[in-house]
């Protein structure tokens, strides 16, 4: 089992800081609740894009924030606020229609120059709306700002105005530049093979393993370097915002509004105390069995060989179908529907970026999960972790709100906790392989809360020392990978390769400090685990709750809400280490009870 990623990282949401920021225009104007929205009775391939007005956006801007300091009543102001939403809601939705056509084929040069105009409105806007933000919190219109944008709108656009100014305004441009460089350089990236030099994404997962080494040793030099470019460029920004580290001004970009930094850092500790030494157990274990083994032959992770799915891509993807409609009405629709209209892209093609993410195309109100499958173990858990936040986005879009959350420490609950909730039907995929498939993917859960600490102390400790070479940040990396659990020294073991491999993480590169939310989510969705293996029936009713919470409530009260335990307790800690300790030491078993569907009117 391939526990680090040879390729970009998965399941990474590329599109949020843009979608958090035109989902805080568009629905704070309105109310983030309201009546039911509707989603499109349009299949994708008729979805038309057509160059949104970028200058008009930030003319309407300019002119409001004109109103906010000159004018003597609100009224002007409050109507060029709405033709704003109307305005970013056009924008955006054409921006994610044009991300999405540029990655199902990354040689389509008309997309790949519409997402250069794009992204340098996109920074435009942002600064501009922040700046806008501040001229009404500062004019005589303040006490009404909780009534224009909603009383959590205005504080999560302060806290963004905070992390912004027109004087960085250049340097965010350059940022967005070196993104972009860091993903074509990528998928140009070639190796020597004897058929000659290939592009290292061309090739199949096999390919890719082979061959890694060779990738990595030749592009750490030149990827560190690019990384290094962004940190002091973000450092910069820091700076000229007036903070002691670019920390800080991620922390206020992610809109972390209910715990801190210090309480972060707790929080990772306890991670290295509680579910690191159970992670490190099983390496420890599968390394001395490959060292101390009498004949030749394999030694698996968990015992038996990671199973694969055992159709197509294709079956795969039309099982998930018959999963999700046995699970619940709710599931089973939201699935049939973006199935059938195209709103899922999961064929596999060379041509496409090797990425999996989901969104919302605003003026369609309708969810998109994009991947790239290639027939392994991996398209199962991605294709329900995108199908999460899809289907909390549709529950949401039913409220009337074009929110999945607040902020994506909840919506990673989302995607997470319904990779817990899919695993009882594995038998659709696996067969009588369905326990050890299931083992294996809570192996890969708890690696990745493992990882996703490790890379928001691993990007900390840079920002706080951004004059670092790139040898020092493999050292770095390997360092803490150790002290995580997640490598162990072995002569089967390649060290220097993986601690070289850093680079091919990219939410370094275009979402910084995006991790710790995944950890964070990825032990409340544990809990589900936790819970389900005792009564099914009742996570899922749990589950139902927890997408249907208004999208204003921030992390810390979604879980009050939904009756869902703290990531910020230690004995919670120490109670989803043995539960991932007992359910790896059985045999998989993990049998959903109810045989009748659940509905959302059962969890109300």
């Amino acid at each position: 089992m391939n526990l680090f990623s040879k390729k970009p990282h998965k399941n990474v949401l590329r599109f949020w800081a843009m979608i958090l920021t035109g989902a805080i225009l568009m629905t704070s104007l309105s109310g983030c609740m309201g009546e039911k929205l509707v989603p499109t009775e349009l299949s994708f391939s008729q979805v038309e894009y057509e160059r949104p007005d970028g200058q008009g956006v930030l003319d309407l801007i300019d002119k409001a924030k004109e109103q906010a300091e000159n004018d003597i009543l609100p009224f002007g102001m409050i109507w060029t606020l709405r033709k704003i939403g109307d305005a970013t809601q056009e924008f955006y939705s054409m921006m994610t229609i044009a991300q999405i056509r540029n990655y199902l084929d990354v040689n389509d040069t008309f997309y790949s120059e519409e997402m250069e105009y794009l992204d340098t409105f996109d920074a435009r806007i942002q600064n501009s709306y922040n700046q806008m933000f501040s001229s009404i919190e500062n004019s005589r219109f303040s006490s009404i700002q909780n009534m224009i944008f909603g009383e959590s709108g205005a504080e999560d656009l302060q806290m963004s105005s905070q992390a912004s100014s027109e004087e960085i305004l250049s340097l965010q441009e350059q940022e967005k530049k070196l993104v972009a460089e860091y993903y074509y350089e990528y998928a140009q990236a070639t190796v020597s093979t004897p058929e000659g030099e290939v592009l290292f994404s061309s090739l199949d997962s096999e390919g890719q393993s082979a061959y890694y080494n060779q990738f990595i040793q030749k592009y750490n030099q030149q990827f560190g370097e690019l990384y290094l470019e962004l940190v002091s460029l973000r450092e910069q920004m820091a700076q000229a915002l007036g903070y002691d580290s670019y920390t800080q001004v991620a922390d206020l970009d992610m809109l972390r509004n209910s715990y801190t930094r210090e309480d972060i850092k707790t929080f990772r500790e306890d991670i290295k105390q509680t579910i690191a030494p159970v992670y490190r157990s099983y390496l420890e274990d599968f390394y001395r069995r490959a060292e101390n083994r009498d004949q030749p032959g394999y030694v698996y992770l968990l015992g038996e060989q990671s199973p694969v799915p055992q159709g197509s891509w294709q079956e795969t993807l039309n099982q998930f179908e018959q999963l999700y409609q046995q699970m619940s009405e709710q599931t089973g629709e939201c699935y049939s529907y973006l199935l059938s209209h195209e709103f899922i892209d999961a064929e596999p093609s060379q041509t496409k970026a090797n990425v999996t993410f989901s969104t919302l195309i605003y003026s369609l109100n309708t969810p998109f999960l994009f991947a790239n499958m290639n027939g392994s173990a991996e398209d199962v858990f991605s294709i329900s972790h995108e199908f999460g936040h899809c289907f909390a986005m549709w529950q949401q879009l039913k409220l009337g709100s074009q929110q999945e959350g607040r902020s994506m420490d909840v919506s990673e609950i989302h995607s997470q906790a319904m990779q817990m909730l899919t695993l009882p039907y594995y038998e659709i995929f696996y067969g009588e392989d369905a326990g050890t498939a299931r083992k294996y993917d809570v192996y890969t859960m708890v690696a990745g809360i493992l990882t996703a600490a490790m890379n928001d102390e691993f990007q900390e400790k840079i920002y706080e020392n951004p004059q670092m070479t790139v040898q020092e940040l493999n050292e770095l990396y390997k360092e803490l990978a150790m002290e995580y659990g997640l490598v162990v020294e072995s002569p089967y073991f390649d060290m220097e390769s993986f601690s070289m491999g850093w680079f091919t993480t990219n939410q370094y590169f275009d979402t910084p400090f995006y991790a710790i939310d995944y950890a964070l989510s990825g032990c409340v969705a544990m809990e589900f685990l936790q819970m389900g293996l005792e009564d099914y029936t009742k996570a899922l009713e749990t589950y139902l709750s927890l997408v249907q919470q208004n999208s204003d409530y921030d992390f810390m009260t979604v879980l009050e809400k939904t009756g869902l335990s703290s990531p910020f307790e230690t004995d919670q800690m120490e109670a989803l280490a043995q539960t991932m300790e007992d359910f790896l030491q059985g045999d998989g078993s993990f049998s959903a009870d109810n045989t009748e569907q659940v509905s959302l009117q059962d969890a109300a």
